[in-house]
């Protein structure tokens, strides 16, 4: 399957999903191992997908586990330069469920299980703020992430 992305010269559209799983005040982020921040579990949407079976897809893919979704939280229309390009991306943030409990708490980093350059990590929601993540505008959706009402948010990192 085709990832949703084009990329010009200096620049990139993207179409992606993150999903937030908050269990005993505790949430799972991840990065890639040179990043010097983190994202909510995710990726890219794949062309004929749905969002919501895309972030199911990516769940499965870097955790090994199944989840449910709860609700779309949150569209972000997310602008930012990475690598010295210019990107444009459309964010679906979506509230998940790990209703079988097959998602483990650890301590420390483990490497997504698709990505060898990737790890993924536990924190504590109170300690949030003292994390460096992208997009900037990640706080607030975890902050609301309950919330029946969808936030669409125009972001603006650069």
């Amino acid at each position: 399957m085709r990832d949703i992305q084009i990329k010009e010269d200096e620049s990139v559209f993207n179409c992606r999903v993150a999903g937030v799983i908050v269990k005993n005040n505790m949430i799972l982020l991840n990065r890639l191992k040179n990043d010097d921040f983190w994202t909510c579990v995710g990726g890219k949407v794949a062309f004929g997908e749905s969002t919501e079976e895309s972030i199911i897809r990516e769940y499965r893919e870097e955790t090994g586990v199944n989840i449910r979704i709860e609700h779309l939280s949150a569209i972000v229309e997310n602008f930012f330069e990475f690598n010295s390009k210019q990107w444009h991306e459309f964010l679906f943030f979506y509230e998940l469920k790990d209703e079988n409990g097959e998602l483990d708490f650890f301590e420390g980093e483990r490497k997504i299980k698709d990505n060898a350059n990737g790890v993924y990590k536990w924190f504590d929601l109170n300690e949030l703020e003292s994390i460096k993540m992208q997009p900037e505008c990640s706080y607030r959706i975890i902050k609301n992430i309950t919330s029946q009402n969808i936030q669409h948010i125009i972001n603006r990192d650069n």
